[in-house]
């Protein structure tokens, strides 16, 4: 029988080899002989690499992503929070803010908590006064607070962010964004510069992809696979991909040679 295998698994699939492993890296930087991260270890993180750096989100990303509750990130539990973090589709992530916003627990997030996490940012930020913060909540929730039941269910948060995806952080900053993701992958693209990478590639101004040219083909054909998360193709060493085509062309040349050439010469030779 086959296993089911969780969404979680399937998004992990998206790194590739080079991404795996430089998070595999990170993970046992981070976790030390212990082999789990701890809260410190964790936050240092999510300031320094993600640009999150509100206490309390902080803490709900840490709680979120520690399934076990044993107060560590194990590997399996750090693999799942950058498979979301950094790769998560909008269902995904919509899941993970809804379950950091909820900070009771009880699968409702409240005015008091939405409350409590706007003024806690925008007073930081903004210097806003309580009253401005009592207001922008009454805002929000008459925006999400689809069945008018005062408080925002899971259908009317993700009903809400379907419609409008900016509002997905609309409590607080708990995701990496587009340059954060890049600049903390960078050290697994730069581990693949040994191999010809597409940055490397791309790097001969002389070199256009769309021309016909065999050395072109070879790069396209290398650029195209890394863009779809597969390992890289080994390029032979020594090897000269333009003397490789001019020796096979000319192969055919001599193949396809005219025959009445062939017959005089055979008739000569009688």
């Amino acid at each position: 029988m086959s296993r089911k295998t969780s969404p979680n698994e399937d998004n992990k699939n998206c790194f590739t080899k080079n991404e795996i492993d430089y998070l595999n890296k990170n993970f046992y930087q981070l976790a030390g002989s212990n082999e789990k991260i701890d809260r410190t270890r964790f936050r240092d993180l999510l300031t320094d690499d993600f640009e999150i750096d509100d206490s309390l989100l902080m803490d709900r990303v840490f709680r979120c992503l520690d399934l076990d509750s044993d107060n560590y990130i194990n590997h399996d539990e750090f693999m799942r929070g950058m498979s979301i973090l950094l790769k998560g589709s909008i269902e995904e992530k919509m899941k993970f803010c809804f379950r950091v916003y909820d900070l009771n627990g009880d699968n409702y997030i409240s005015k008091e908590e939405m409350y409590q996490m706007l003024k806690n940012t925008l007073i930081r930020v903004v210097e806003e006064d309580e009253d401005g913060v009592k207001e922008l909540v009454e805002i929000i929730l008459k925006k999400m607070d689809t069945d008018h039941d005062g408080r925002v269910s899971e259908l009317d948060w993700n009903t809400t962010i379907e419609k409008d995806n900016l509002l997905l952080e609309a409590f607080g900053k708990c995701l990496a964004n587009e340059k954060a993701i890049e600049r903390y992958l960078q050290p697994a693209y730069d581990e693949c510069e040994t191999e010809e990478s597409p940055k490397k590639l791309l790097s001969f101004p002389h070199i256009n992809l769309n021309q016909f040219d065999p050395r072109n083909k070879k790069r396209k054909m290398i650029y195209d696979t890394y863009n779809k998360g597969l390992t890289l193709p080994e390029v032979p060493t020594n090897t000269n991909i333009v003397e490789q085509n001019n020796t096979v062309e000319g192969e055919k040349t001599e193949e396809s040679e005219d025959p009445t050439q062939q017959n005089n010469t055979q008739g000569a030779a009688r």
